[in-house]
C-alpha cells in the first residue's frame, strides 16, 4: 500500500509539472480524491503595482544614457565611477596621455543612433552602497563630451591635455585614492542607456617610459523617470531601476486551500512578451536577468534576515513569456503558514535584486482570466 501511495504521488507530481505549461486553466479546482494529494490552481485575486525606493551602488555594471521608450516612457541614467591605483604603482615620468576604457555590458534602447555622454569631475567623495536610485549628486566641471555607437563593445575616452595638467599632482600623489573622486557620466544625446562593466573599467596612464592601469574602485547609477506612458489595459509593469514592484494577493481562505497540507508549489506569472517585442526598428528591450519573490505584510513591510536582507522565497529568469517560481524548503513552509493563517504576510511581491542594476522591463497580465496563478499540490483539509 505504501509503494502504491508513493507511485501515485509521483504521478501527481508529473501531472503537476506538465500542468505548469498550460496557463489557461486558472480557476480554482481540485483533481483527485479526498485524502490523497490533489492539484489546486489558485488565481491571484489582485495584481497591484506599487513603488518603493530602488537601491543601487557598486553593482556589476554602471549605467548612463537616456531612453525614450514609446511603450513605457523616458528614463535617464547617470553613472559614477571612481578609480584606485594599484599598490606600488608610481607615476614618476612625464604623463603623455590619460584615457578611460569602458567595456559595454548592457544596452536598452535605439541601437542605430549614436550616444553622447558628458564626463564631469567629481569634486567630493560620494556614497556607493545602499543609495536610493533617484538620488541626485553634485558634479564638478565638465571634462569633455564623447560620442560612440551604443553597440560598441569598448569605449575609449581620451582626457584633454588641460585636464592632465590640472590633475598631474593628484595622479602622482601617494594619496590618490583619497584625493581623487572619479567621474560622472551624464547623458547628453542619443536614445539608449548603456551599461559598462564595473570589473573591467580602467583609467590608463601613459607616461614617457611606462603604461599604468588604475582600476575601478566604486560605482553608482542614479535613475530619473522623466516621462510616463499609460499602460495597455489589463497590464502591470515591473521595471528594474525605477522602484516599480508588483504585489500579488491570493485568497488563502478559500475552502480548497485553507488549512490544507502543502506538498509542492509553483507560482506561474504570464508575461505579455509579444507586446514588449513590438518596437521600432533597431530598438531593444532586454529581459531582466533575475526576478525574485518575497513576502510582505499589509503595510508593505518585508521580513529581513539577520543581515538586513529581504527573505527571498524564490528567484527565476524570465523565459517563454512567463515567470515561473518553484517554492521549496523554507519558502514552501512560509506558503504553508500563509494557508494556515499563521503569518502576517499578505502579499507575494515581485521585485529585482539590487545587484543586477538594469532598466529592463516586464509586462504582466493583470486580468483574473489570464493573470498569475499558484499551482499547488496539497492534501485537502479534513471536512
Amino acid at each position: 500500500m505504501q509503494r502504491l501511495f508513493i507511485w501515485s504521488f509521483c504521478v501527481l507530481l508529473l501531472l503537476f509539472t506538465a500542468g505548469c505549461d498550460d496557463p489557461s486553466a486558472v480557476g480554482i479546482g481540485l483533481i483527485g480524491e479526498e485524502g490523497i494529494p490533489q492539484t489546486v490552481r489558485l488565481p491571484a485575486d489582485s495584481v497591484l503595482t506599487a513603488l518603493q525606493r530602488d537601491r543601487t551602488g557598486n553593482t556589476s555594471q554602471v549605467l548612463a544614457g537616456r531612453v525614450a521608450d514609446p511603450l513605457l516612457g523616458t528614463l535617464a541614467a547617470t553613472g559614477y565611477l571612481d578609480f584606485i591605483r594599484s599598490p606600488g604603482t608610481r607615476v614618476d615620468t612625464t604623463i603623455v596621455s590619460v584615457r578611460l576604457e569602458l567595456r559595454r555590458s548592457y544596452l536598452y534602447g535605439d541601437t542605430l543612433a549614436a550616444v553622447t555622454l558628458a564626463l564631469h569631475d567629481m569634486l567630493e567623495d560620494w556614497p556607493f552602497s545602499g543609495v536610493a536610485a533617484d538620488t541626485t549628486l553634485s558634479a564638478g566641471p565638465q571634462v569633455r563630451t564623447f560620442t560612440f555607437a551604443p553597440t560598441d563593445t569598448l569605449v575609449q575616452v581620451e582626457l584633454p591635455a588641460e585636464w592632465i595638467a590640472a590633475n598631474d599632482t593628484t595622479l602622482r600623489s601617494n594619496t590618490f585614492s583619497t584625493s581623487f573622486h572619479g567621474f560622472q557620466l551624464r547623458p547628453v544625446a542619443g536614445n539608449a542607456v548603456v551599461g559598462f562593466r564595473f570589473a573591467t573599467a580602467r583609467m590608463v596612464i601613459i607616461t614617457a617610459t611606462d603604461t599604468l592601469t588604475f582600476t575601478a574602485s566604486k560605482a553608482l547609477t542614479t535613475v530619473m523617470q522623466e516621462r510616463t506612458v499609460p499602460l495597455p489595459d489589463g497590464r502591470a509593469l515591473l521595471q528594474d531601476g525605477t522602484g516599480t514592484i508588483v504585489r500579488l494577493r491570493f485568497n488563502f481562505l478559500a475552502d480548497s486551500v485553507y488549512e490544507a497540507g502543502l506538498h509542492a508549489a509553483v507560482l506561474d506569472v504570464p508575461l505579455d512578451s509579444v507586446r514588449l517585442q513590438q518596437q521600432p526598428a533597431g530598438f531593444v528591450r532586454p529581459l531582466p536577468p533575475t526576478v525574485r519573490l518575497i513576502g510582505v505584510d499589509a503595510n508593505g513591510n518585508v521580513p529581513l534576515t539577520s543581515l538586513g536582507e529581504p527573505v527571498v522565497l524564490a528567484t527565476t529568469t524570465p523565459t517563454d513569456g512567463r515567470l515561473r517560481f518553484r517554492l521549496t524548503g523554507t519558502a514552501l513552509q512560509a506558503l504553508q503558514r500563509l494557508m494556515l493563517g499563521e503569518t502576517p504576510i499578505q502579499y507575494l511581491q515581485l521585485e529585482f535584486p539590487t545587484g543586477d542594476n538594469t532598466l529592463s522591463p516586464l509586462l504582466l497580465y493583470a486580468e483574473p482570466s489570464r493573470g498569475p496563478v499558484l499551482i499547488l499540490i496539497l492534501t485537502p483539509p479534513s471536512s
